[in-house]
Formats: C-alpha cells, sequence, structure tokens
C-alpha cells in the first residue's frame, strides 16, 4: 500500500494528513444499502467526510492500521479488489438512476459504458474522472468534470471537456474511450491541461467529433428537502450532516431512515448531500431528521468547511470551529456559499464562492466570488474583523 501527500486518495493509496492517513470509499453506482452503511459505520476509525465527487473519506486511520481497514472496506463489497481498477473508479452519475423515472432512459446505459472504459484504461492520474447526467428531478447541473456528458430529451449525448467553452453533440462511448486515451497519453493530470497543448478543435476531431459553442452553465440545483417524481405518489429526500461530516453514529441514523421512509439505500451526490429514495412520506421524514440539515434556508448549508488544522498538515487555522462561530454570529452570506479553507488549495470547495476565508499565517484573508487560491481583498484578519466584515454587508 503506498502513501500520498497532497494528491488525490484512494482505498490502496491513502493520504498522509495532520490526523493520520485518509482513505476514501467510491461506493458503487454511488449507492450504499442500509446493511453496507452499518457496515462502514463499525469499520471507520473516526470522522466520515462526505465529498463534491459524491464518495465517502475515512479520517483517523494510521499507516499501521490502514491496510486491515483497507481489506475490511474490500470485504464488505465497497472496492474493487484491483487497485489499479479501484483508483480509476472515477465516474459521477445521476444518483437517483433506478428510482427516478423521468431520467432519459439511456443513462443505465451510458454509466454501464463509461465504467467499463475506466475500467479499461491504462494508469490514469488519481483526479481524473467523467460525469453522466441524466436529467430527472435532480440534474448533475453545474457538477463538471474532465469529460462531461449531458443526455439530452432526445437521447443525444452532449460531450465538454474541462474548462472548455465548446460542446459536441452525438457523442457515443467509443468518442470518450479515444478522448480518455489521447488524454492518458499526453501526460497531463487534468483534461485541461491536453486542451491546453491539443486544443479543443484538434481533440473534437480525434475523437470524431464536431465542436459547437457551449451553452452557459446552468446552476446546481438545490438538492436538500422532497423532490417528488412527476405523476407518482414517491419521490427522494434530501438532508446532510453540518459540513458533510458524519460519525459513525450519524452513518447509523442514515441507514435506519432510508429503510424506514425510503427504499433502504442512501444515494450519494456531489453537493455532500446524502439522497433517500423512494420516498412517500416527507413530512414524517423531516420530522425523523430533526437535527440534520433538510431546509435550503438553513445557514448552515451555506457553509463550507474543510478540516483546517485540527485534521490536516496543510491547515493554518480550525476552519471548522470558526465556522460554527460565524454561524453564531451570523455572520453568514444570505446568499450565495461562504468557504472557509485552512489554506490556498481550497480542497473542500474548488469552485467560486460569494465569501472566501483563507487561513494564513498572519490570519484570515477575504475574498469575494472567487476561489481560495485567488488574489484577496484584504489580509491578515482576525476572526472577529473577518465577522465583522461578513456582518457589514
Amino acid at each position: 500500500m503506498s502513501m500520498v501527500r497532497g494528491w488525490c486518495p484512494n482505498l490502496f493509496a491513502p493520504m498522509d494528513t495532520g490526523d493520520g492517513v485518509l482513505l476514501r470509499v467510491k461506493p458503487f453506482a454511488g449507492r450504499l444499502t442500509a446493511a453496507e452503511a452499518r457496515a462502514l459505520a463499525e469499520i471507520a476509525p473516526g470522522a466520515i467526510e462526505l465529498t463534491n465527487r459524491a464518495n465517502l473519506q475515512l479520517r483517523g486511520a494510521t499507516a499501521a492500521s490502514a491496510p486491515a481497514l483497507a481489506q475490511a472496506i474490500l470485504a464488505a463489497g465497497l472496492a474493487d479488489p484491483e487497485p489499479g481498477r479501484e483508483a480509476r473508479r472515477n465516474l459521477n452519475a445521476s444518483p437517483l438512476l433506478g428510482d427516478d423515472p423521468s431520467l432519459m432512459p439511456q443513462t443505465a446505459a451510458w454509466r454501464a459504458a463509461l465504467e467499463d472504459i475506466l475500467a479499461g484504461a491504462g494508469a490514469l492520474p488519481g483526479k481524473f474522472g467523467l460525469v453522466l447526467d441524466g436529467g430527472g428531478v435532480l440534474p448533475l447541473a453545474g457538477v463538471e468534470a474532465d469529460i462531461t456528458l449531458r443526455l439530452a430529451p432526445d437521447g443525444t449525448a452532449l460531450l465538454r471537456l474541462q474548462d472548455c467553452p465548446w460542446q459536441a453533440r452525438g457523442a457515443t462511448p467509443a468518442s470518450v474511450a479515444a478522448l480518455v486515451e489521447i488524454f492518458r497519453a499526453s501526460g497531463a493530470r487534468r483534461m485541461r491541461g491536453t486542451l491546453a497543448a491539443r486544443g479543443a478543435e484538434a481533440l473534437f476531431a480525434a475523437a470524431g467529433l464536431r465542436p459547437e459553442p457551449a451553452p452557459a452553465q446552468e446552476a446546481a440545483p438545490e438538492a436538500l428537502g422532497f423532490h417528488p417524481y412527476p405523476g407518482l405518489g414517491r419521490g427522494a429526500f434530501g438532508l446532510m450532516p453540518e459540513f458533510g461530516v458524519l460519525e459513525a453514529g450519524g452513518l447509523r441514523a442514515l441507514a435506519a431512515l432510508a429503510e424506514g421512509f425510503g427504499d433502504g439505500t442512501l444515494r450519494l451526490t456531489p453537493w455532500r448531500v446524502v439522497l433517500l429514495a423512494g420516498v412517500t412520506r416527507p413530512a414524517a421524514l423531516r420530522a425523523a431528521a430533526a437535527g440534520w440539515v433538510t431546509d435550503p434556508a438553513d445557514p448552515r448549508r451555506r457553509v463550507v468547511a474543510c478540516p483546517g488544522s485540527a485534521g490536516c498538515a496543510s491547515g493554518l487555522a480550525e476552519t471548522r470551529a470558526d465556522a460554527r462561530r460565524l454561524l453564531a454570529r451570523g455572520a453568514v452570506p444570505q446568499e450565495g456559499l461562504l468557504h472557509l479553507s485552512g489554506c490556498a488549495k481550497g480542497c473542500a470547495h474548488p469552485g467560486p464562492a460569494a465569501v472566501v476565508l483563507v487561513a494564513a499565517p498572519g490570519g484570515y484573508a477575504l475574498l469575494r466570488q472567487g476561489r481560495a487560491g485567488d488574489p484577496p481583498q484584504r489580509t491578515g484578519l482576525t476572526l472577529a474583523q473577518a465577522a465583522a466584515e461578513l456582518e457589514s454587508t
């Protein structure tokens, strides 16, 4: 078992952090049965984090205990035993597949094809991934990857490449496989690097595709709360723990809610929200889920915070503790996200946020409508000064 630092961990290559090592669990098809959730709760050594790739991260292991933990996760059926295939299982597909009848009919076939492409590819960087958006009541709008496929109402697959203003209609599994191989051979870490070296037109042409201007990105849907399926008496219900972090007891509680009110499965999402599918009594479920974040108006929904110095060697402040202090003061934007990052890498939220507080040796840096690594507008702020800035706007 190898150890990585500051890159993308997986089950067989855990990441060394400030509180031990971090292992990533990628449940098959992005879902856990209630039994699998309970099994994971039994073996998790510490906190369980929901990620923006619809995975789970287990904290609290040590270099000595990580191999046994990985074997326990394999025994629970939550990983591929071949390390290369497990590392490449980076597909984010519509989480309600199999329950939401309004998804495009081709979604299941596309997911199977993309899984096969990743399984059969050569070595790929740990962050390389695909997104498959089949529409439905919770489309993956706003979720992007190295290669993103969105299924149009007529079944046509629209393909986009990371950070590219172009798309191509009529994508096929063969064209996706060609792009994955071109990327792999390029030696780049992300598709944007291959794009910069080859150019969009040449990349699309090599895959037999013709580029056209892509429309503006749609906003991400709100995954919290109840989402009824059209014309049916059931739907999906989204809830999340504070900062997307669970303890073992919380995972057991989710398993009980899934069995008591849904179809017995937990569907993971890139919004750090867990969806319970097959829900017919949303009001009763909401009452039973008191304490969880279930209302989009809950201010905890608008705060993203990494572990900070309490759990990461790169962290320069106790960001989650500071986030709770800001919440207690009501110093949270009324619209958009507040992102507290322990360093300029911004791992917890790579995208832009309405307000970003980045920990630095001299205090917090503040910037608006940007990413953690962008130039700040203010530096050297204490938490009280940062709170005053937020309260004044």
